[in-house]
């Protein structure tokens, strides 16, 4: 009897012992593999932290050339462009739109091309504006661009040797008046001051004397001036109807010439 429970009591134990070998075994086995994927999974996270960062290296911007620069304020455009290379140094990332519009809101700069020479170099070509006029308007003078964008104002407009442009159309017909000059460049170191109508019409200051030219055969118009060049006290010749009359004014008193035909 006590050699039946013996065996039976050694058998409980075989069995407890079997299962608590067991279970360390699986425990022992789940804690090796779990420190393996750690293991891995930080290995992974250097591997791709490392790759990031050669590649940030390798397109890292290293060297930004300007050209073309002169009269443009050269720390507006430093601020601009550093700006912007603070938050992206990477070539790829680098925003050409953005820095290029950015640019030519600078008073100066007419047009920006900016080229990227990889791995890790920009290339900033800056086009300034070629002043071409002095635009007065309400008591004030601006230096004007050959495409009629107003550059920045001026205190001296003697200091420019320059033609005075004035009126409201002035800058959105820039063109009509280039195209006077460029006709009439027997006049053009003449003429002080162009006066733009809404009808591009033009008027001309000469020796402080106003030409008011028509809009049609304005060069038969313009050969007339020299007709009035030596008169004394003139104040405005009317040459908009010269066909039939022309009007003058001299000093208070006011004249119509019917014209030779």
């Amino acid at each position: 009897m006590f050699s039946f429970y013996k065996k039976k009591n050694f058998r409980k134990i075989y069995i407890l012992l079997g299962i608590s070998i067991t279970l360390f075994l699986c425990l022992f086995l789940n804690q090796n593999l779990s420190i393996k994927n750690v293991a891995v999974d930080i290995n992974k996270d250097l591997f791709s932290k490392k790759l990031l960062d050669d590649y940030n290296s390798f397109f890292e911007i290293k060297k930004i050339t300007l050209n073309g620069r002169s009269k443009s304020n050269l720390d507006s455009i430093k601020n601009i462009v550093n700006s912007s290379l603070d938050k992206k140094k990477n070539i790829i990332n680098y925003d050409t739109d953005n820095i290029r519009n950015s640019l030519e809101e600078i008073n100066w700069i007419n047009k920006v091309f900016i080229r990227k020479v990889f791995p890790n170099k920009i290339i900033i070509d800056i086009e300034e504006h070629k002043e071409f006029a002095i635009f007065n308007k309400n008591e004030k003078n601006f230096l004007l661009s050959q495409e009629g964008k107003i550059i920045h104002e001026i205190r001296n407009s003697k200091a420019y040797k320059l033609i005075n442009i004035e009126g409201n159309f002035a800058t959105q017909n820039i063109d009509e008046v280039k195209k006077f000059l460029s006709n009439n460049r027997e006049l053009e170191e003449q003429i002080s001051k162009i006066i733009v109508h809404s009808n591009n019409r033009l008027d001309v200051i000469i020796n402080n004397v106003l030409f008011k030219l028509p809009n049609k055969n304005t060069k038969k118009a313009v050969n007339q001036i020299s007709r009035f060049t030596n008169l004394k006290n003139l104040k405005t010749v009317d040459l908009r109807f010269f066909e039939k009359k022309i009007f003058l004014k001299i000093d208070t008193k006011k004249i119509a010439l019917k014209n030779k035909k």
